[in-house]
């Protein structure tokens, strides 16, 4: 954390709506312990940030509806960059699997932005403070998916590899792109897949996804 994060939470906003950043930067500029000296409206203009100064945040308010990149990969981008960030998701996506891969990708939380004003303040503190933030609509949405699939069960293990290509998969990458990282043909990216879902009991992505998450394999 900053020097000053000991008294003042450092808040960074990466948010291209101009309008909905403004209202959260004066939100946030009423409270004495909180700071929000940067808002990004593009990726870019963030890690160009990162890259020529030694300033950092203690918490990212991060939008998935981006210009230029995804959501989910930026968030992917920021944790390597800084892995022990916070980041709060605050975004207008409430989709099961978007919301699955941002918590599987590190995310400390996941609040939409239809949540009232002391939501959003108690967000940050709780992620701060290591706990979650989740808003109530999403935090159902995750019972709900869980509940689902029933209770946990035993499943044969998976090879390396297969655990490697999962562990792409729940991250958003496409087949092609998975090929691509791990140095292997589409066709054997197919074929661990089909492994995968066999040995999930699954029949699609989705599924292969959430039960991933809900099992713990990645």
């Amino acid at each position: 954390m900053n020097a000053t994060s000991t008294t003042v939470t450092q808040v960074w906003i990466l948010e291209d709506h101009q309008v909905f950043a403004k209202h959260v930067r004066r939100l946030l500029a009423g409270e004495p312990d909180i700071d929000c000296p940067h808002h990004f409206s593009h990726p870019d203009e963030l890690f160009e940030k990162l890259r020529f100064t030694t300033e950092r945040p203690d918490v990212l308010l991060l939008d998935l509806g981006l210009p230029g990149r995804d959501g989910l990969q930026v968030l992917d981008e920021v944790r390597q960059v800084m892995p022990d960030l916070k980041v709060l998701i605050l975004s207008a996506f409430d989709d099961r699997e978007r919301v699955y891969r941002a918590i599987c990708n590190g995310a400390s939380g996941y609040l939409l932005k239809t949540a009232d004003p002391d939501e959003i303040l108690s967000g940050i503190r709780d992620v701060i403070h290591g706990a979650s933030a989740l808003s109530a609509p999403i935090a159902n949405m995750i019972l709900q998916g869980f509940a689902r699939y029933g209770p946990v069960q035993k499943i044969e293990p998976l090879t390396t590899r297969e655990e490697e290509v999962l562990r792409l998969l729940v991250k958003g990458f496409i087949k092609k792109e998975i090929a691509d990282n791990l140095d292997i043909s589409q066709h054997t990216v197919d074929m661990h897949l089909r492994s995968v879902y066999r040995k999930l009991h699954v029949r699609t992505q989705t599924e292969a996804v959430s039960k991933a998450l809900r099992q713990g394999l990645v």
